[in-house]
Order: structure tokens, then C-alpha cells, then sequence
């Protein structure tokens, strides 16, 4: 009788810690979709109050220029990566340039993007549906994912896709099929095609997806078709244009301008009778991004100058880094300055004080540094529980090594965006591999505990069993064992 109301009090004190633990998912879910709506009003009102058509300046004016001028075959077209200029092109023959149409897609553009990464970390964490919806509500609130859609940069097409590639990245792990692996390579090529930064990730993640998935050649086929589609009519259209082949754009002229440690870079194009003259300088030269805590800036000076003849394709590319041997103390002074100004630099253009929400994102640069210091220890003391969880922090890592200690670019904080949804996707996932360890470590010490039961239950109990087990026979043994758990 006493067992009998004891399993009844604690039956009835789990239905109500259910009930409990209901009303606060509820809320919580209540809370989640309010901020996602309270970011979407966010986006809406920031661009059509700034609207992308009119910052038409700049890397603006060039990008806008490059796209909706199709036919254009002067060097800086061939720079910078082609899916960019095309998707400004469709922009632009969508909207014929009006304001209220332009602000219509991007405005679809800027909130499509939150939710698709939301999908992404509904694959990672397939039981954690509560803290996929609180990345969404998050990434939805983020200054700068909204502050940057008003104006046409790479990072409003690129942050989608790479939230779409990660997305079929998890998908491919989970189905392992054929089409799931073929679409995860469509969408890294895509990436890719937007920035070069995706390159890097996509080795890493479609390597250790072929390693680990069975139909290896069939798979390395068909991916290896399909990036000769994709990207061999683009290595054809580089060389035909600029001698070199680079489907992904010609990026010898960043590569300079980052070894040669000058402040500005001035290019000198020639070609059968044709001449260009660029000159370029980073904002992040003209910034300093540890104010006011320091007055810390570029040691950078001077500028670096080249003539390039287009038709001795890379020589005279080749020639002017030789200027600029990258020793061990030039490396250093490089690597050092790119990391200051990629964790801390203001992200430009969208940085704009007079805006409340772009004078946020200025602000809000302070957060990454710490907080990408706390994860990467974080998950090194977690790195064994992670277990088949492993391919996210591989990825964030990568894009440290790469955009931050290889010297491929001189950074900005710009660069900084799509790091910004790794990182809080991946505090998501230590979050639950914390929770999945503490709820493992409780059921052990459960087991542990329910070893020494007979010792709290009164003797009587104990005998009254034992005298009831023993008039069957050679089973008494295991009727004590049996009435234990109970």
C-alpha cells in the first residue's frame, strides 16, 4: 500500500513538472517568433528608409555597374566573382532601377536569409527544434545581417547561400544519398561563385561527407561533372579575357595589395591598344578599430604601383609580388594587423552612426572577439563529447585559418559576417551537447543510486518479500531483486 502511494505522488509530481516544463516551452516559443517578427519589421523599415538604389557609390557603383552592364570586359569585371554581377543583373531587369521594387526583393532577400539558416540548425540539432527557433529569432535581431542590405555587397547573396550549403551539407550526412550530395556540391559551387571565402569550407565539408558516406567514385564522378559545367565555361571566359584561368575572378590584385603592405595600390591595365588605371584603398586603412579604448592604426604607407599586360597573363603579376618577398617578420606584422582589423574593424559601408541600427552593428563588434576566444576553448574541453558532431567547429576553424592568418586579403570587418553565423549556430551546439551530457551524467548517477535502494526500504518490506518469494522454491533470490526496482 505505502509503494502503492508513493508511485502515485511521484507519477503525479511528473505530470506536473510536464505541465510545467509545457507552459514554459509555449513561452518561450511565444517569445522566439516575436523577435523573428520584430526583425523582419526591422528590415523592412531599415531598407526601404535606406534603400540599396540609392547608395549607388563606391564598391556599390561598381558592383551595380559590373551587373547590370552585362556585356562589360574591362579587367575590374573579370575581378571580382561572377554570381554577384549576376544576380544584380536580374535586380536590375526585374526592378528597371525603381526604389519601391528593388526594396521589395531585397527586403525578401534579407528575410529569407534568417530563416534558412534556422533550417541549417533544424538539421544539426534535429531534437533541439526550441534553440534552431531561438538562432532564427537571433539572427533575425543581428545589426549586422539587417544593417548591410542596404547596399548591393556580396555578403547579402552570400550569407543566404551559405546558409543553403550548410543546410545540404547536414542533409547529405543525414540521407547520404546520391541527389543529397550532388545538391550540397550545387550549393558550395554557388557559394563559392559569390566569394572565394566559401572555397575553403567547401573542401573541408564535401571531403569529409565523401570520406564518410559509401558510392565514393560514383559520387566523385558526378561532383567532378558538375563543377566542369559549372565552372568550365567560366575558366574558358577568364582566359579568353585576362590570359589566366580563374573561374571564381582574377584575385592577383587583392593578393598585391595585401603583400605589399602599402596603404593604396594603383593597377595600370593594357591590352591591343586598350588602357585602364585602378586605384584602390581598404577602408580599413583609414579606421581605427580599438577606439576608444586606443588610438591604434595601419602601419601601412605609401602605395604599390604595377603595369599589367593582359596578354602575358600572370608574368607581370608574378614579377610585381617578387617586389614584396613575404619573409617571417613581414608575415607577422601582416597576420597581426589582418586579425585586429577582421575581429574588430567596423564593418563598412554599413556602418553609417547616424543610423541607430548601422551605430549598433559599429558597436556590436566588441562581442566577436571574446566570444570566438570562449567557444574555440569551449568546444577544445567539449571536443570529446562532441562525438559525431565534429564538422561545425572543424569549419569555423577553418575560416580563422583562412581569412585570418593566411595572407590572401587585407581584412575588414566586413569579412567578419558570415563567421558571425557560425559562431552563435555553434554556441547552439555546445549548448546542447552540455545539455545532452548533464542529462547523461544524471542517468548514470540514477543507475548509480538505484544500486542501493535496499537500503532505504524499511526491513519489513525486505523480510515480508523474502517470506513471500520463499514458498516459491529456488526463486527467492530473484524475487527480492525483482521487488527492489519497484
Amino acid at each position: 500500500m505505502l509503494l502503492k502511494v508513493t508511485q502515485d505522488f511521484s507519477a503525479a509530481a511528473r505530470l506536473q513538472s510536464l505541465a510545467l516544463r509545457l507552459d514554459r516551452r509555449t513561452l518561450l516559443y511565444g517569445l522566439c517568433y516575436l523577435l523573428i517578427a520584430l526583425g523582419i519589421w526591422l528590415r523592412i523599415e531599415h531598407i526601404f528608409t535606406y534603400n540599396p538604389i540609392d547608395h549607388i557609390w563606391s564598391d556599390t557603383q561598381r558592383h551595380w555597374e559590373q551587373g547590370t552592364e552585362a556585356l562589360r570586359r574591362d579587367p575590374m569585371s573579370m575581378t571580382d566573382p561572377v554570381l554577384y554581377q549576376i544576380y544584380i543583373g536580374m535586380l536590375g531587369k526585374l526592378t528597371l532601377g525603381e526604389p519601391l521594387l528593388v526594396g521589395l526583393y531585397t527586403v525578401l532577400l534579407a528575410c529569407l536569409t534568417p530563416w534558412i539558416w534556422y533550417r541549417f540548425a533544424r538539421e544539426l540539432l534535429p531534437r533541439r527544434r526550441l534553440l534552431a527557433t531561438a538562432i532564427w529569432a537571433t539572427l533575425s535581431l543581428l545589426p549586422s545581417w539587417i544593417s548591410i542590405y542596404a547596399y548591393f555587397m556580396q555578403e547579402t547573396l552570400l550569407l543566404p547561400l551559405l546558409g543553403a550549403a550548410l543546410y545540404a551539407s547536414w542533409r547529405c550526412r543525414r540521407k547520404q544519398t546520391m541527389a543529397s550530395f550532388l545538391l550540397m556540391v550545387l550549393l558550395w559551387i554557388l557559394a563559392g561563385l559569390t566569394r572565394g571565402i566559401a572555397i575553403p569550407l567547401a573542401a573541408v565539408v564535401t571531403t569529409w561527407l565523401w570520406l564518410a558516406q559509401p558510392q565514393k567514385l560514383a559520387k566523385a564522378g558526378y561532383s567532378l561533372a558538375l563543377l566542369t559545367l559549372m565552372l568550365g565555361p567560366l575558366a574558358y571566359r577568364s582566359h579568353v579575357t585576362m590570359q589566366m584561368i580563374s573561374p571564381h575572378g582574377i584575385g592577383k590584385l587583392v593578393g598585391l595589395y595585401m603583400r605589399s603592405g602599402k596603404r593604396e595600390i594603383h593597377i595600370h591595365y593594357s591590352h591591343a591598344g586598350a588602357n585602364w588605371n585602378y586605384w584602390f584603398g581598404s577602408p580599413s586603412t583609414g579606421e581605427k578599430p580599438l577606439a576608444p579604448l586606443s588610438d591604434w592604426t595601419t602601419a601601412r604607407s605609401g602605395r604599390v604601383s604595377a603595369r599589367i599586360r593582359i596578354e602575358q597573363g600572370a608574368a607581370d603579376w608574378e614579377r610585381a609580388q617578387a617586389n614584396y618577398p613575404l619573409t617571417l617578420s613581414r608575415y607577422a606584422w601582416l597576420t597581426g594587423e589582418n586579425l585586429v582589423y577582421l575581429f574588430f574593424g567596423s564593418s563598412w559601408p554599413d556602418n553609417n552612426r547616424a543610423r541607430w541600427l548601422e551605430n549598433l552593428n559599429h558597436h556590436s563588434r566588441w562581442l566577436w572577439a571574446p566570444l570566438t576566444l570562449v567557444l574555440l576553448i569551449w568546444t577544445a574541453v567539449y571536443w570529446r563529447r562532441l562525438k559525431g558532431q565534429r564538422m561545425l567547429p572543424s569549419l569555423l576553424l577553418t575560416w580563422i585559418l583562412v581569412q585570418g592568418l593566411l595572407p590572401i586579403a587585407v581584412n575588414e570587418g566586413r569579412y567578419r559576417k558570415p563567421a558571425e553565423g557560425l559562431i552563435l549556430v555553434q554556441v547552439a551546439l555546445m549548448l546542447a551537447v552540455r545539455r545532452r551530457s548533464e542529462a547523461g551524467e544524471k542517468g548514470t548517477s540514477a543507475a548509480r543510486d538505484s544500486e542501493f535502494v535496499p537500503l532505504d526500504i524499511p526491513p519489513i518490506t525486505i523480510a515480508s518479500a523474502a517470506v513471500a518469494d520463499a514458498g516459491a522454491g529456488s526463486n527467492t533470490q530473484h524475487g527480492v531483486k525483482g521487488d527492489v526496482p519497484a
